[in-house]
């Protein structure tokens, strides 16, 4: 008998993970990518066009990752099973039981800790809802975890609030979900002050405030033991980088704080793993990897060395790369990632209007080799870096398309172990630059999801400025025909 297990989140960012008991591995879909619409519902939509996602879900599981429709366990999140939509799963999925877990910060929780190297730890899980109470104290040790203090402080709400205020926001955002990540990069243009009606002052007020609010209810909580922070608010990087400085104690923000890592914190309740697990590049395939050989072919794509790689980077260029099943999470970790060199000046300028057809003042992140970091980056310690959930302070002058405004950048570091291709690419970098550090963002445009197939990197090579995309070490050059299917 089998021992797979399907877990299912339906509300916004809905997701599934996948467990399979023969590899003892777990897979997850971030639906959206699938969709093509940010921040998805399952719950939304109708019977008919949910079970099509569905059944293309569970393709997805047989065909890339041997895990065909047999399920021991069925868990699904308890709004949406109140809603009746789960009549929908079961036309879709064999299981032989059905489990909700009910508790939204609970398994905020438990997806953010069994994926952290700590085995006791204080938890926060804040966000712009949850089950009514916004934000969570947990005390963890062991498979023991505590719910100390629960308050219906909605940080999440306050900061949607404040970047409603902003018009060029709102004019620039399908839904409110997006306001975050813009707020975040548009306060540091700003001065804290609650009677400006200037757009960056607003921002720059709003992200203050958060902050101290965030602190001021924390401090009470704090000990000597690690920090854990999730929930959608978790993404904000500035504000995780001041308690890491304001605390002697080690900070761990995983890649997929928000409400796309529910259905793995459901499993992970469920299932309470005996060891940290590693899901970081466990998202959805390339789904037409199986056309890779004939894109090769037809579009006269060579396989490069690093260091080839390497040249044309230093040169200016503006590559995209595709390796092996995506990152989790909102942030590309590099097998879905444009990169550049952030020595150039204009370079952050190019990126936002000719490659991502973005806001202007929308930053970006820096990665470089964890054992150098501490050279070009100030913090109180560098642990926990590999997820781009800290904002540290750049310590030199020479990448300024990666340095903001108040000289932060949300830095991720790579090891041979978390990052092979990117680790070898960034040695080979050092060796003809200047700087050991290059720039990466999501491979996507404004208000669309990381892509997932060869034909959208290739169209999106000849219908922005990127100059060239890298697949499995193949390079394809730009003006290609597009292909009719």
């Amino acid at each position: 008998m089998t021992h797979n297990i399907v877990s299912i989140f339906g509300g916004h960012d809905a997701n599934i993970t996948f467990y399979n008991s023969t590899t003892k591995k777990y897979h997850i879909i971030e639906i959206e990518r699938l969709t093509g619409e940010k921040y998805f519902q399952l719950k939304k939509n109708s019977d008919v066009y949910v079970k099509d996602i569905l059944d293309q879900c569970q393709t997805i599981a047989s065909n890339f990752w041997g895990i065909e429709n047999d399920y021991d366990t069925l868990l699904i999140d308890a709004r949406w099973k109140r809603r009746g939509v789960p009549d929908v799963v079961h036309q879709v999925f064999n299981t032989r039981e059905v489990k909700t877990i009910s508790n939204h910060h609970d398994n905020h929780a438990y997806c953010a800790y069994y994926q952290s190297p700590y085995r006791e730890a204080l938890i926060v899980s804040y966000d712009g809802g949850g089950d009514g109470q916004s934000f969570n104290f947990y005390y963890v040790k062991g498979d023991d975890m505590k719910l100390i203090e629960s308050l219906p402080l909605n940080l999440g709400r306050e900061y949607w609030k404040s970047a409603s205020r902003i018009k060029n926001i709102v004019d620039n955002s399908k839904t409110r979900r997006e306001y975050a990540g813009k707020m975040m990069g548009l306060s540091a243009y700003g001065k804290v002050n609650e009677q400006s009606k200037l757009d960056v002052d607003i921002a720059a007020t709003a992200q203050k405030n958060f902050a101290n609010k965030l602190l001021n209810n924390l401090e009470r909580h704090i000990t000597d033991i690690p920090i854990i922070l999730t929930g959608g608010c978790a993404l904000n990087v500035l504000v995780n980088e001041k308690i890491k400085q304001k605390y002697n104690n080690p900070v761990f923000v995983p890649s997929n704080p928000h409400d796309g890592g529910l259905s793995l914190g459901h499993l992970f309740n469920y299932i309470k793993p005996k060891t940290r697990v590693n899901v970081t590049y466990s998202g959805i395939p390339l789904l037409d990897r199986d056309r890779l050989s004939d894109y090769i072919v037809k579009y006269n794509a060579v396989k490069v060395s690093k260091m080839q790689i390497a040249e044309k980077l230093k040169e200016g260029k503006i590559i995209g790369f595709i390796y092996g099943d995506s990152e989790i999470g909102p942030r590309a970790l590099g097998n879905r990632s444009i990169v550049c060199d952030p020595s150039h000046p204009d370079m952050k300028d190019k990126l936002n209007s000719k490659v991502k057809f973005r806001e202007w003042y929308r930053p970006f992140a820096p990665f470089c080799r964890r054992e150098i970091a501490q050279k070009y980056f100030e913090s109180r310690n560098y642990e926990n870096l590999e997820y781009m959930s800290f904002a540290l302070k750049v310590k030199i002058d020479s990448i300024p398309a990666v340095t903001h405004i108040d000289r932060s950048a949300r830095l991720q570091t790579v090891t041979e172990v978390t990052h092979k291709h990117f680790y070898e690419l960034l040695t080979d970098f050092g060796k003809i630059s200047e700087v050991e550090v290059l720039l990466n963002t999501s491979f996507n445009i404004k208000g669309k999801p990381i892509l997932t197939k060869i034909s959208d990197a290739i169209r999106m090579l000849n219908t922005s400025d990127l100059d060239y995309i890298i697949i499995e070490d193949y390079l394809f050059t730009k003006n290609v025909k597009l292909s009719n299917n």
